[in-house]
């Protein structure tokens, strides 16, 4: 098993920063692209953030749907792209990689039986709140 990932300076990401950061990216991750005079920003999921069109270089209208399309795919591809590199290094560490392989089939598994239920220790007279009959026998 390797150690985790770590910088030349020896700092090892937490488990949970790096997590963070991928739950951060799954939410956040986008990717903007440029080309021909069109600008095109999309989300990881494809919604598109924003698409702006210069006036003064876009080409003409025919050709113009298909670029903004072809921008708006790349832009999601690269977005999406982060997001597998991040989920990729997170799946790498080895912690994770224990941590799977303690669960391991867990969810496949049946869960298992209760335990047998003990004999009620508790006795009525054992209570030190009921009061005792001051004419029953001891």
């Amino acid at each position: 098993m390797s150690s985790p990932q770590s910088s030349s300076r020896g700092y090892v990401e937490s488990l949970g920063t790096k997590m963070d950061r991928l739950a951060s990216a799954m939410s956040n991750g986008r990717a903007a692209l440029r080309a021909e005079g069109v600008y095109v920003d999309v989300y990881a999921n494809g919604q598109i953030r924003a698409v702006s069109i210069d006036e003064a270089v876009a080409p003409s209208g025919a050709r113009l749907g298909t670029l903004i399309t072809d921008l708006i795919n790349k832009a999601r591809e690269q977005a999406q792209a982060e997001i597998e590199k991040l989920v990729h290094e997170v799946r790498a560490d080895p912690r994770i990689a224990s941590a799977v392989e303690l669960v391991g089939d867990a969810p496949a598994r049946a869960l298992p039986a209760p335990p047998a239920a003990a004999e009620d220790p508790w006795d009525e007279d054992d209570d030190p709140y009921r009061r005792k009959s001051r004419i029953a026998a001891d």
